[in-house]
């Protein structure tokens, strides 16, 4: 198995080089490895062993604690009604690119923060100018950006707004970056999805 990535994505709106805020880089090109990687560990690609090959690896009671966690997402995006189809979600159908969305945007926050405190010494990175947001900020505008423009291209992932909505929704940092107030669309609070 591998994991090819387009040289397209490998220059902007998905890396923006060392000349911006990184940041932007790790909220778009970042998010996107770490949505492949996770891949690997989804309803579908858990299924297969190291080598690639159908084989159930996992224990049963690994097995049904994640379709327990899986649940609650499926449960998430099935409660999203997309209007201009005038449908719900279909969770069960998208969850495999939900939790990849899910994982992919926490486990590149986390790199851009270690980034952040192992290269930088924990000393942010400067502001864009004019733009009035912090990086963290910018991380999750870049993801929702990218994910806005990728939707174009494959309708495997759940509708733009609940791509989005659904896994920054479900991530505590973003929540903080933001002062989500509790409760809010944009804070489910105790009531996150994990399928990790």
């Amino acid at each position: 198995m591998e994991i090819g990535f387009p040289a397209g994505e490998l220059q902007k709106p998905f890396f923006w080089g060392l000349d911006y805020p990184r940041s932007l880089s790790y909220g778009a090109i970042g998010v996107i490895v770490g949505h492949e990687l996770t891949h690997g560990f989804d309803n579908n690609g858990r299924k297969y062993d190291k080598d690639g090959n159908l084989d159930q690896w996992w224990s049963n009671s690994s097995i049904n604690r994640f379709n327990e966690k899986t649940q609650c997402m499926i449960d998430q995006y099935n409660g999203y009604f997309w209007k201009e189809a005038g449908l719900n979600v279909k969770g069960k159908r998208t969850l495999a690119e939900n939790i990849a969305d899910n994982g992919g945007i926490r486990e590149s926050f986390r790199a851009y923060r270690r980034w952040v405190e192992k290269e930088r010494g924990g000393v942010e990175e400067p502001l864009l100018p004019g733009a009035g947001l912090t990086n963290n900020q910018l991380f999750f505008l870049s993801y929702a950006h990218v994910s806005a423009r990728d939707q174009i291209q494959s309708g495997a992932h759940s509708p733009p707004e609940y791509r989005v909505v659904g896994a920054m929704s479900n991530f505590e940092e973003f929540r903080k970056a933001f002062n989500c107030p509790k409760k809010s669309i944009m804070n489910r609070g105790a009531e996150s999805c994990r399928v990790w």
